[in-house]
């Protein structure tokens, strides 16, 4: 079974990657208590930009839209008095 990813999906996965990378080298290089890098941080961030872009740049996220509303104009018709 073959899954596919959108080229747009895996754009935001790959931007949410880089910047968790480059959030965990940057607090890395970070002198202090904290020099060790902050692995929860960079997750955090990385899963932050990816949602924000998919929320900007992605309406529906490529989903068939819904079924179309009724004209606004149509009168509804009576169910009981057909007979």
């Amino acid at each position: 079974m073959t899954i596919q990813i959108e080229p747009l999906a895996a754009l935001l996965i790959l931007v949410g990657v880089i910047v968790g990378i480059s959030v965990f080298k940057y607090t890395a290089r970070a002198h202090g208590a904290f020099g060790r890098g902050d692995l929860g941080t960079s997750i955090a961030s990385g899963a932050a930009v990816a949602t924000l872009l998919a929320l900007l740049l992605t309406p529906g996220f490529s989903q068939p839209p819904g079924p179309a509303a009724p004209p606004a104009d149509s009168v509804p018709t009576p169910v009981g008095s057909a007979r």
